[in-house]
């Protein structure tokens, strides 16, 4: 039932890291979520969003990486302390220091891969009427037994509960392989050019926990859990 005071979006869509998250919620959660995605949100800042663009720019320049990643650092402690600026900003800047902190400790596992910048508008996804927003953060370049290659890696940047559970891990470790395999479906169908797509270099990095999810070699029984899931998406989206 629409309110009338909130402005919705009139086709089905939804973001892969939120599509990851209905794969493992339960009904009522799922219900809460196509209503968050039905909602057209006023412009407002995003949390994360411009230390995901230093690590970006730091993994596709490895000449100036760590140059790009101290000026990140100091820019980020110098908003951290600033009184003149919100506490979301202030906020903000502290998080992404955490994130800065996660990603230094995990660049050994990055190491001998080519990324490479990823185009800056990048269609949706078309699953089951749905349209998935699959934004890669990096592209990567990769020979794969003589064959030109191709992957992509899409951020998660949010931090796991300090005492994290078997539980919770578990679901976490299930929505990196969603979106990996939504990276991979991404990678084949808009940006491969003339490389050939690869499973193993289709990400979902999850910085925080400094772990990297790959899709796995057969997406078909994933695939068809996404597919399910985007149509009671699809047939749910004027009834939440």
């Amino acid at each position: 039932m629409a309110v009338p005071h909130i402005i919705y979006h009139q086709t089905p869509r939804i973001t892969a890291n939120e599509l990851a998250r209905f794969m493992v919620t339960g009904d009522t959660g799922r219900l809460g979520i196509i209503k968050r995605s039905r909602e057209k949100k006023a412009a407002v800042a995003i949390r994360y969003s411009d230390v995901k663009d230093s690590i970006a720019a730091s993994m596709c320049s490895p000449v100036n990486a760590k140059s790009l990643l101290a000026s990140a650092y100091e820019a980020f402690q110098q908003k951290s302390q600033d009184a003149s600026l919100s506490v979301w900003t202030k906020e903000d800047a502290s998080k992404s220091l955490d994130v800065l902190y996660a990603f230094d400790g995990m660049k050994n596992q990055l190491a001998g891969y080519d990324f490479v910048v990823a185009p800056p508008k990048q269609p949706p996804l078309i699953i089951s009427g749905v349209s998935v927003i699959v934004t890669c953060d990096v592209m990567i370049h990769q020979p794969v037994k003589g064959v030109e290659s191709i992957g992509a890696a899409l951020f998660r940047l949010t931090k796991p509960d300090e005492e994290e559970t078997d539980t919770a891990k578990s679901k976490r470790e299930h929505m990196g392989r969603y979106v990996a395999t939504l990276v991979m479906m991404q990678v084949g169908a808009n940006l491969a050019g003339n490389r050939q797509p690869v499973s193993d270099l289709c990400w979902s990095l999850d910085i925080q926990s400094r772990e990297i999810h790959r899709a796995p070699k057969n997406t078909k029984t994933l695939i068809g859990n996404l597919e399910s899931a985007c149509t009671f998406i699809s047939a749910m989206w004027d009834k939440v």
